[in-house]
């Protein structure tokens, strides 16, 4: 890992490859703890599937985040973690605006999926706030 990355961005972004792999290892272990709030009735092969495909993204977007903490540049980090805040600020703004009512979502279960979705995007956005070049000294720019 390169030691570019400032400290406390490299912390968020291993509690985000944790947080990413935890749900993953739900998704595929035990699906209903996720599904039960989506009131889909009885969880079917083919819904166990869908999970089991979600997973995969997470597990996805955990070792894109890996990728991203042995980048050399802060603006190629950067650029990945704002996909990844644009993915979680997506899925918390679609269930806030149409899922959760569509489906049926009681107002509690809308709420904490669509916040924590909302809070780690933000703090994916603050992680690539904060991701910057380390400052050269004047004494190490050549002419």
């Amino acid at each position: 890992m390169t030691r570019s990355v400032p400290l406390g961005v490299r912390m968020v972004l291993w509690l985000y490859v944790a947080f990413n792999l935890i749900i993953a290892i739900t998704l595929v272990s035990s699906p209903e703890v996720i599904d039960g709030p989506y009131l889909g009735g009885p969880l079917t092969p083919t819904r166990r599937f869908q999970w089991f495909s979600i997973a995969s993204f997470h597990v996805f977007m955990a070792a894109v985040t890996v990728v991203s903490l042995r980048l050399p540049r802060a603006s190629d980090r950067r650029r990945l973690h704002v996909l990844n805040a644009a993915f979680y600020l997506w899925d918390a703004s679609t269930q806030w605006i149409y899922w959760g009512a569509a489906i049926g979502m009681t107002a509690a279960d809308l709420h904490t999926n669509a916040g924590v979705s909302a809070v780690v995007g933000l703090a994916m956005l603050g992680v690539a706030w904060r991701d910057r070049e380390a400052a050269v000294p004047p004494s190490a720019v050549r002419a």
